[in-house]
């Protein structure tokens, strides 16, 4: 009996004394992996990420995130693509693609791309639309046409699996090589800015 107890004081001394020093290797083995510039898993380095979220953030002084805002109103759904990829350095410029589906049949697919560096100046634009399936609307009470100043109802997503390969398709097509690396996931949030994910 005495043994077995002096066995297990033993043992809780040993866990006592090695749990500080694990924490401390631990701690300083997260700290050598965050202060290194190696790329991340979208292959971007720590002060490229640092450099696109500083350019991304030159957007919120102009009317650009006010646009994203008005087109996220108007389709009535959150980006379903957001990203973006470093295209060139010295100075480092980024491609930044948001793409939306639309809620309704009758709003179009909506995309922007946009290159931009940390100087808003010399940034480039683009914004474009698709309408995702033929208009719709009301008929007409001949019952073969379609009243063009009615308004189409339908949801996207009624439209099956077929239009949601089309969103897929199309997402893709305008991105263009947006989604290779080097690059990141991002966010737009509700006050216009884009935010960076982690990769």
């Amino acid at each position: 009996m005495r043994h077995s107890a002096e066995h297990r004081v033993a043992g809780r001394t040993l866990c006592a004394r090695a749990l500080p020093l694990l924490v401390l290797v631990a701690g300083v083995l997260a700290l050598a992996g965050c202060s290194g510039d190696g790329p991340d898993a979208g292959g971007l380095g720590h002060s490229e990420r640092k450099s696109a979220q500083v350019a991304i953030d030159t957007l919120q002084n102009s009317n650009i995130s006010l646009q994203l805002v008005t087109i996220t109103r108007w389709v009535q759904s959150p980006p379903a693509a957001c990203r973006v990829r470093l295209v060139s350095r010295n100075p480092n410029t980024y491609k930044v693609y948001v793409f939306w589906i639309p809620w309704l049949a009758a709003a179009p697919y909506v995309w922007v791309n946009m290159n931009i560096t940390d100087d808003p100046q010399t940034g480039t634009f683009h914004l474009d639309t698709a309408q995702p399936v033929l208009p719709g609307g009301r008929l007409n009470r001949d019952g073969r046409t379609i009243n063009r100043g009615s308004v189409d109802t339908t949801l996207l997503s009624r439209y099956g699996q077929p239009q949601a390969k089309k969103s897929r398709q199309l997402l893709r097509a305008k991105g263009g090589d947006v989604f290779a690396k080097p690059g990141a996931s991002c966010q737009l949030l509700k006050n216009g800015s884009l935010r960076l994910l982690p990769s």
